[in-house]
């Protein structure tokens, strides 16, 4: 049997793909998976919920940061690359993936060390700087977008999508009488849609709408105390655990563009609006227009982003049902169901080639 690691955290659009490959993996009997990640982070909290194992290591970023922060994290690092050389050794691990962010570095390189084969994937039209510098150490790399291809070796690159989960994968759309919107701002919430859709409200409040609104820990409480004060129809959660539910319930989704949410709602079909986080690196953006150029959704820079304007795009898409039934079929032809199936196939590629190299347990 194979064993796999798979280097993932930071945030939901690093770990969630990783759980998807996990649990394709999984399903198909093809190896025993385990995690790497930092210790008492998201990731552990996430990953253990999902009921894979988890191994625990230091990891920091040092993009960006001031000289005295950049040695504090490269030391991080090497204690990093220690603990994981340990990991991989004990559990004897046949291969390693890694999803991107920083906490992906210490993984791969003491893969490297170990002669370990690495496969990297990127969710974003841009790639992150840690799969920038991995890529010289991965066997493969996969991509969610053929844009992607000019920041890394083509012989080793395959589009393959970004994978779902089995629960989203899966999901059965609800027929709805009444519109349902889902807001989100990603896993931490973001206060520039909760402050722009409160504003949007009085221009929405004759509308027979209802809203799945995911606010953030930071903003649950004013935003819910707004709902209540103004009657508004609809659940506000501080963070929504099950999007299954929530994505089966949308008409319409506004958000911010992460790479995991843009491949859910591309795989489900729903209409978007889309505001991009605007200060990593413009990943999100990027993003966001690949939808926005194929009909999927409409995009709204986050200096462009007010009440008003928030609430004449949304009256304007639900008025018109044809333009959401259009919005939805490209939605779906951007989808990428199989994408997971796909990475899952890559790595059983490099078992094969690499047969005579590891040595299984």
């Amino acid at each position: 049997m194979f064993n796999i690691a798979i280097a993932a955290g930071g945030s939901g659009g690093h770990i969630f793909p990783g759980i998807a490959i996990a649990q394709t993996f999984s399903i198909k009997n093809l190896g025993n998976i385990i995690f790497v990640g930092r210790k008492d982070s998201i990731e552990e909290k996430i990953i253990k919920e999902n009921g894979f194992p988890f191994y625990g290591i230091t990891a920091a970023g040092f993009v960006g940061k001031d000289f005295f922060t950049r040695i504090k994290s490269i030391l991080l690092i090497l204690k990093g690359i220690k603990q994981s050389l340990k990991i991989l050794r004990e559990q004897k691990i046949h291969l390693v993936l890694g999803t991107g962010s920083y906490v992906s570095v210490p993984v791969v390189l003491a893969a490297k060390k170990l002669s370990i084969p690495v496969i990297l994937q990127e969710q974003n039209v841009i790639p992150g700087k840690a799969n920038r510098f991995l890529a010289r150490f991965a066997e493969k790399i996969c991509l969610s977008y053929p844009e992607s291809k000019k920041y890394f070796p083509e012989k080793k690159c395959f589009i393959t999508g970004n994978p779902v989960r089995k629960e989203i994968l899966n999901l059965k759309k609800e027929t709805n009488k009444t519109i349902k919107i889902l807001i989100l701002g990603g896993s931490q919430g973001a206060r520039a849609i909760n402050e722009a859709f409160c504003a949007a409200w009085p221009y929405l409040k004759e509308r027979e709408i209802q809203f799945i609104h995911q606010t953030g820990e930071k903003d649950f409480l004013w935003v819910r105390e707004f709902y209540e004060k103004n009657n508004i129809p609809g659940k506000v959660f501080p963070f929504l655990k099950d999007m299954a539910w929530a994505y089966a319930q949308a008409n319409l989704v506004i958000s911010r563009a992460g790479a995991t949410t843009l491949a859910e709602i591309t795989l489900i079909g729903l209409p978007s609006i889309l505001i991009p986080y605007p200060w990593a690196i413009g990943h999100q953006l990027y993003n966001a227009k690949v939808l926005e150029k194929a009909g999927a959704a409409v995009v709204i820079p986050q200096e462009e982003l007010t009440g008003k304007r928030l609430a004449e795009i949304i009256l304007d898409l639900i008025k018109n049902n044809q333009c959401l039934k259009k919005m939805t079929t490209a939605a779906l032809n951007l989808g990428k169901p199989e994408a997971a199936e796909k990475i899952v196939a890559l790595c059983l590629e490099v078992f094969r080639e690499k047969s005579d190299e590891i040595t299984l347990a």
